[in-house]
């Protein structure tokens, strides 16, 4: 699949998540048609393409914006690189420029250290391949064989006179020469305008940028004159040399780069490659980079990095005042293809609240954004031709950009995501897994079975996001009652964890209706507003791991990882916290003596057996797959209530990580989910259930079992006013 087009497709994006009634999203569209394509509003209350229940439910909504548009094939370019321009000076006439590089992927085709532009485009450009490293000036080509070492600090030096291009290499650890090459070239009346930081540039071709480099580096330097030394050392330089000092050291929570020489050509970072990682100073006396910069000066560069596509607006959509808060998405039509893209409404400012709201687990889901789970083979894409899912998988369309789950080109873990790209596993009709004992949905198709139920049972709410709870802390769940999340609500920021907790302690009820939540911190920042980060530490359930030292996060300085290794475990919040996960299938709970005290028997109301939730779209059952218990010494307060216990996972369960502290057996007890109960003092609760699978038990014969009379319970007394307990 080429990576820039999108040929005979259509994908969109929004420029944000969650929009107030009142507001304004605006959308962006790839559509690689010849014919114009159409779009329309649409009100979405089911994800789910299991042709053995309702199936899809979207309602076409009439909006301003409905119409017909030009289809414009829009490219997605991954790739990070940083950007220097040097105004009206020419600054490489009789100079020396040096820079410090570390290979994390070296094979045949090249990457570019750097490049220094003029205005044409022309370029000088220093490469390295497996064969050694290379100087492409002006399409003229020269070459030096020499075997990088990935993992190892370089530092190259390029002396740039009228005549020649002298390229020097030294190995940083010994500070002696390791390679050298001279060519000449005729540079007198080349005036550079820009110098280019970890690709080259390619006029002739669609892409603006390519040779992207894997790896990292370090203080670029730009001095007067010819500084070749036999040797070098990091000791000071006398001012006068120095044209331009850029210290990457400097702003590392932005995109900036800043110079520090007299010249002041600050630059600027696309993609938004890795800041905040060990540079070739790294002592390992600190492992914060706020405390010592210098050895943290350096910057990791990827071809797959993507923080924005960047697609010009097709056309805006201005909320109507009156738009009842839900659920809803813009959907594009042309000949066969189509794409319907999710965004979440809430009431306008000054509207009337529902008493319920459900809290829509956005971090999460750009955590999981495009995540390709490594199960695109013929079984699914049979199951998604048979079902009518939704066509794309992310596999399909790396271009797009990956999750915070999987690798770059070079081995290391990616630590951003964004929203400003198609998001192609949040979408209608999305499928995670072949599921034989349900529908396989993770996330948003997943949470709509929530929303499904919510309409059967004509309980009105409204739709609140963990990017509000990000923007406006506590203020986003003022005037509810009752705040219910969806089934994983897994990545969160310390601003809105004290968001929910505020909630409760002023009278607010909590309903956490998933399992592994509140687990991984992340971090947002002012610079990067659509992305988010995570450095993921040394225990977790975790597909990676942050390297030693790299724990903090740039974008706030903050230790990452488990929120438990962040002395904030989610079970002094909702009473349990992961223990355990396995394959996607699911059990039943079985009642607990307490459940029966009388305190309990209106949440039990109409439920009559012992067990229950032996059913569900989701795994075949309403706990398991990732479930969670109680555990007092983490938290959990002394009054809570475990109402229910799961039983007899089908498959194979393991403990997570972090609950082994010794060489001891697992004990399959911790291999459970606690369905917990928790009064709290001013009338209100918060009720766990301890499972990602719940709330796909809720549409099992039309809404009428056991899982969703307890959830009705629930709802209906908090709407009713009365005492939870």
């Amino acid at each position: 699949m080429n990576q820039d087009q999108v040929s005979e497709q259509l994908f969109g994006y929004t420029n944000r998540l969650s929009v107030r009634a009142g507001e304004t999203i605006e959308v962006k569209v790839s559509s690689g048609f010849s014919s114009r394509y159409a779009a329309d509003l649409v009100r979405i209350f089911s994800a789910d393409p299991n042709p053995t229940w309702q199936g899809i439910d979207i309602r076409p909504i009439q909006a301003a914006f409905e119409g017909t548009y030009p289809s414009i094939n829009k490219p997605s370019r991954p790739g990070s690189y940083g950007i220097i321009p040097f105004g009206n000076t020419n600054v490489a006439k009789d100079a020396t420029f040096s820079i410090r590089f570390q290979p994390r992927l070296v094979r045949d085709t090249p990457q570019a250290l750097f490049s220094f532009v003029d205005i044409s485009g022309n370029a000088v450009s220093i490469t390295i391949q497996t064969e050694g490293l290379k100087i492409e000036a002006f399409g003229e080509t020269s070459g030096v064989p020499f075997e990088i070492e990935t993992g190892r600090w370089y530092e190259a030096r390029l002396s740039i006179t009228r005549e020649h291009l002298h390229l020097v290499g030294y190995l940083v650890d010994t500070g002696t020469r390791c390679f050298e090459l001279k060519s000449r070239w005729s540079g007198e009346k080349t005036a550079f305008s820009t110098l280019l930081l970890a690709a080259a540039h390619q006029p002739s071709t669609t892409s603006v940028f390519s040779s992207f480099f894997n790896g990292r580096l370090e203080d670029p330097l730009l001095l007067r004159g010819t500084h070749l030394p036999e040797r070098v050392a990091d000791t000071p330089l006398a001012k006068s040399e120095i044209l331009a000092c850029w210290d990457f050291g400097i702003d590392i929570p932005t995109s900036n780069i800043r110079d520090k020489g007299p010249s002041r050509f600050d630059g600027k970072l696309h993609n938004l490659p890795t800041r905040a990682v060990r540079g070739s100073r790294w002592s390992g006396e600190e492992m914060c980079w706020r405390h010592a910069t210098d050895e943290y000066a350096a910057i990791h560069f990827h071809e797959s990095d993507l923080y924005d596509c960047e697609w010009e607006t097709d056309f805006t959509f201005d909320v109507p005042v009156d738009l009842p808060s839900g659920v809803y998405g813009i959907r594009l039509k042309c000949e066969n293809a189509e794409d319907i893209i999710p965004f979440f409404v809430r009431p306008a400012q000054h509207a009337a609240r529902a008493s319920v709201a459900l809290l829509f687990s956005t971090l999460t889901y750009v955590a999981y954004a495009n995540h390709p789970r490594s199960n695109f083979n013929p079984a699914y894409v049979e199951r998604r031709h048979a079902w009518d899912a939704y066509p794309h998988h992310p596999a399909e369309w790396p271009q797009f950009g990956r999750s915070l789950y999987d690798l770059h080109s070079d081995g290391s873990g990616i630590m951003f995501s964004s929203t400003l790209r198609p998001l192609l596993n949040m979408r209608p009709g999305y499928v995670a897994y072949v599921d034989d004992r349900g529908s396989g949905l993770r996330h948003f198709p997943a949470d709509m079975h929530l929303v499904a139920w919510c309409a059967a049972k004509d309980i009105p709410v409204d739709i609140v996001t963990d990017h509000d709870l990000e923007a406006e802390g506590s203020r986003a769940l003022e005037d509810y009652s009752l705040v219910l999340t969806v089934t994983h609500p897994e990545y969160h920021t310390a601003r809105t964890l004290d968001a929910i907790e505020s909630f409760v302690a002023l009278g607010g009820s909590f309903g956490y209706l998933g399992g592994n939540g509140f687990y991984w911190r992340v971090a947002t920042s002012e610079a990067f507003p659509d992305a988010i980060e995570i450095r993921r530490g040394e225990t977790g359930g975790r597909a990676w791991e942050a390297e030693p030292g790299e724990y903090f996060h740039a974008f706030d300085g903050r230790n990452g990882g488990l929120w438990l290794k962040n002395d904030r475990p989610p079970q002094r919040l909702v009473g349990v916290g992961m223990s355990a996960y396995g394959e996607f299938t699911g059990s039943y709970y079985r009642r607990t003596a307490a459940s029966y005290d009388q305190r309990f028997t209106w949440l039990f109301d109409g439920i009559d057996g012992e067990t229950f939730g032996d059913f569900g779209f989701s795994g075949g059952g309403a706990a398991g797959f990732e479930v969670d218990i109680v555990d007092s010494s983490l938290g959990t307060p002394l009054d809570a209530v475990v109402l229910a216990q799961s039983e007899k996972y089908v498959g194979e369960y393991y403990c997570v990580p972090e609950k082994a502290v010794t060489f001891e057996p697992t004990s399959s007890s911790q291999i459970r989910a606690d369905l917990c109960f928790i009064p709290k003092p001013l009338d209100n609760f918060v009720f766990s259930a301890g499972s990602i699978l719940f709330c796909g038990s809720l549409p099992v014969n039309d809404f009428r079992n056991d899982i969703s009379k307890l959830l009705e319970n629930m709802v209906r007394r908090c709407l009713a006013g009365k005492d939870a307990a």
